[in-house]
């Protein structure tokens, strides 16, 4: 059977250039544990024997065919267009096409066997036991270090370790998954119509509780405490960034350093990237440092809580009618639901870095004993074996097979990150690509001076286009400019609070991208294919993040 692959699908997952350790650490773990075990428990063998992920070309493509034949057996209802945009668009028309009931006996057979073989899958209780996991989770890794005479075999036995702990983490979030994608589309479906195009999302911002954002709040009070206190914002602006993280290891930033060692220690299992070739804060605190440094030139717009007054709207146009009473009861419900689980699916994401960060630690630790072997050339080429060929290597006596395979990978990698990549590859299985193609969206085909894109955060905007390619670009951004990038991560919410708006080639209404900038309060547009290539920096541009329109002007 023809597969069709998928990168829109997998840029809610995945964003960039993935290398293949970390591939070949996540993927599996995430197939079986979020995917096809919940399949078989509804009782959808076929399909929890299918393959979910595949890596081609150095990007993450989904089974979008898995996600098709999983969405027929769902009822319609519950079948947006923000959830079936996630598919190419020829499965989208399949399923357009079908009509499954709420009460049709096969779908309430598979809610039956799912419900019955899964605990606590409940909205409530599913929210509690991921803030329980997510707790856990941070007491066991926040101090996780891997000891210098750890043996090779030692090393082997903790990367297995943590990947089987990182299982019971997955099969906790993944019902995370599914109901931040389900509510959020619900809230957006019963709220149709009751305000302007691409203010929906809005009813989001300003959610507690998010870690990414506790982050950006405390990082943002340093940059405050950088303007108010002259000597400090002297040394800060002044000195090095090295040199300003020594100076606070030393006790000579007063308070500063407190707080800038205090959220180095918080939040130093953050990566600077989304793969494991990227270091963490607690790493490089130099990347604290400059962030501070950026967010001192000027304080950052307050955006508020915009989302209360938007929902007082929504309840006041639905309460109108015979039901509308019930119509507001059932909005309010599924607006809590929502924005749990909109807290959940952000945090999902920092949490999963306490893991991210342990196998990089590890994978070094690893590398550093392969270098010493001469099995590798140096210790960052260990990010382009798969798991399988680091532990054989460090089982095995030195090869030079290893530093051939690593130091090819590592040209490949550097070709991949310059390509574009098809939104769609049809293939089978384990062979080659049969075909690829860039399904354009509706009214998406590239014009003399406007784009169309995906809507993903309310209100319109003017200013001059910055292109940002990678994370060593941020500090380049100037305040008040368009930030035009491929994807965002977390590492990027200070720098974006810089910006007056956001341009994204990937990723959806749930992206990281999409969220922090409705959080921030800027007009943002995703899914607009080849941006950084079509948009050059200095460009003039109009973005309106509630119709999905970007204009050259």
């Amino acid at each position: 059977m023809t597969i069709a692959w998928s990168r829109r699908a997998a840029d809610e997952l995945w964003s960039g250039v993935v290398t293949p350790l970390t591939f070949s650490l996540l993927a599996e773990p995430m197939e079986r544990q979020m995917v096809q075990q919940r399949l078989r428990r509804a009782g959808l063998e076929e399909g929890s024997r299918s393959p979910v992920f595949r890596l081609i070309r150095g990007r993450v493509y989904v089974n979008a065919s898995l996600i098709h034949d999983v969405m027929v057996e769902v009822p319609s209802v519950f079948l947006s267009d923000g959830v079936l945009d996630l598919l190419p668009e020829v499965l989208q028309a399949d399923l357009r096409g079908r009509k499954r009931m709420l009460y049709d006996p096969r779908t309430l057979a598979t809610v039956m066997r799912l419900t019955w073989n899964e605990d606590s899958w409940l909205p409530w209780s599913r929210a509690r036991l991921f803030r329980e996991e997510a707790a856990r989770v941070a007491e066991e890794f926040s101090g996780f270090r891997v000891s210098p005479e750890a043996t090779p075999e030692r090393i082997v036995s903790q990367i297995a370790a943590v990947r089987e702990r990182l299982c019971g983490f997955l099969d906790v979030v993944s019902w995370g998954m599914i109901y931040a994608y389900v509510f959020f589309h619900l809230a957006l479906h019963f709220a149709d119509g009751s305000l302007e195009a691409g203010a929906v999302p809005a009813l989001m911002s300003g959610i507690s509780g998010i870690r990414t954002f506790d982050a950006h709040r405390e990082v943002a009070a340093l940059a405050a405490r950088v303007r108010a206190d002259a000597e400090v914002g002297r040394r800060v602006r002044e000195s090095p960034s090295s040199d300003v993280v020594s100076a606070c290891e030393r006790g000579a930033l007063g308070e500063f350093g407190k707080g800038l060692l205090g959220v180095r220690r918080e939040h130093g299992h953050r990566l600077v990237g989304r793969d494991l070739a990227f270091a963490t804060w607690d790493e490089k605190p130099e990347v604290l440092v400059d962030m501070i440094r950026r967010l001192a030139e000027q304080a950052p717009p307050d955006s508020g809580r915009v989302g209360d007054a938007l929902a007082e709207r929504v309840r006041a146009e639905m309460g109108r009618g015979a039901w509308g009473g019930l119509r507001r009861r059932v909005f309010d419900l599924g607006l809590s639901w929502c924005q749990e689980y909109y807290a959940v699916r952000e945090n999902m994401r920092y949490h999963a870095d306490y893991f991210l960060a342990a196998f990089r630690r590890l994978a070094l630790a690893g590398a550093r004993q392969l270098v010493k072997r001469r099995a590798l050339e140096a210790e960052s080429d260990v990010f382009y074996l798969t798991q399988q060929e680091l532990t054989s290597a460090l089982s095995r006596p030195a090869s030079e097979e290893v530093a051939r395979c690593a130091a090819h990978r590592r040209k490949e990698y550097e070709a991949f990150r310059l390509q574009s990549p098809p939104e769609v590859v049809w293939g089978e299985t384990e062979g080659a690509v049969v075909d690829e193609a860039v399904e354009s969206r509706s009214g998406a085909a590239e014009r003399p001076v406007d784009f169309l894109a995906t809507a993903a955060s309310p209100g319109a905007i003017d200013g001059i286009a910055r292109v940002v390619l990678s994370v060593d670009e941020l500090d380049a951004i100037e305040p008040g400019e368009i930030i035009v990038a491929t994807a965002t991560d977390p590492t990027w919410t200070s720098y974006l609070s810089l910006a007056s708006g956001l341009i994204l080639e990937v990723g959806g209404l749930l992206s990281h991208g999409a969220i922090i900038a409705r959080e921030i309060g800027i007009p943002a547009v995703v899914d607009l294919s080849d941006a950084t290539k079509r948009i050059r920096s200095g460009d003039r541009l109009r973005v309106d993040g509630s119709t999905g329109v970007v204009q050259r002007i």
